[in-house]
């Protein structure tokens, strides 16, 4: 119910959803009971900057039965630009008795533990940053553990991960499919190399997993 995309809401559904808030109850009650497994529902704070319902659907998820609420502090109308709701997020935490997870432009250590610090959320969501940077993960946990920034990955862990992704990607959906997949994930992975925009052109020509290999191997 957090999902801003328009190819999603001119249907109902997604944050269109928090317009009906009376239709989230009814779903997440049917959910609950044809689910064998622990209900959890994401939230944005509301459809646009005069419809903050968070608190109240936050409630009405819980009350039809939800284990988990995962809410990213944004309307819709502000898709994933402007800042991070946190007020708004610390409210919900503190309207319900089950976990609540934070969402957001946590992009680094800092954001991460700030929306620790000032929402008293249970945990995190780390989305679009993850998006060719999948140590963020590594990072960020030693940071809140340990108070200390790790250094940045070097080249050749970079290199190796990418090739580990490639390789996973093609195992599972073969190259027809995985190799184009691929592309947008890559084009984040190597957007801080020199000529990173060279190399892009490059990589969107290949449709083989040996020739991708190869490629990013001169490239690194």
């Amino acid at each position: 119910m957090g999902c801003p995309a328009p190819k999603v809401v001119k249907n109902g559904d997604g944050s269109k959803l928090l317009q009906n808030l009376d239709l989230v109850g009814q779903i997440v009650e049917e959910v609950v009971k044809a689910s064998t497994v622990p209900v959890s529902v994401k939230i944005r704070k509301g459809w646009s900057k005069t419809n903050d319902v968070s608190v109240q659907v936050a409630k009405i998820i819980e009350q039809s039965g939800a284990k988990l609420i995962t809410i990213h502090g944004r309307t819709r109308d502000e898709f994933f630009s402007g800042e991070v709701d946190l007020e708004a997020i610390r409210k919900v935490k503190e309207a319900v008795s089950i976990p609540v997870i934070g969402n957001g432009n946590i992009v680094n250590e800092e954001s991460a533990k700030r929306m620790f610090e000032q929402t008293g959320v249970d945990g995190i969501m780390i989305g679009r940053a993850s998006i060719g940077n999948p140590w963020i993960f590594k990072k960020i946990l030693h940071y809140l553990q340990t108070g200390e920034i790790l250094e940045e990955i070097t080249n050749k862990e970079k290199l190796e991960t990418i090739i580990k992704h490639i390789e996973l990607e093609v195992q599972i959906k073969g190259e027809r499919v995985g190799i184009p997949e691929l592309r947008k994930h890559l084009a984040c992975y190597v957007k801080s190399l020199p000529n990173a925009s060279k190399i892009r052109q490059t990589i969107n020509q290949i449709n083989t997993k040996k020739e991708l290999v190869q490629a990013l191997k001169e490239c690194f």
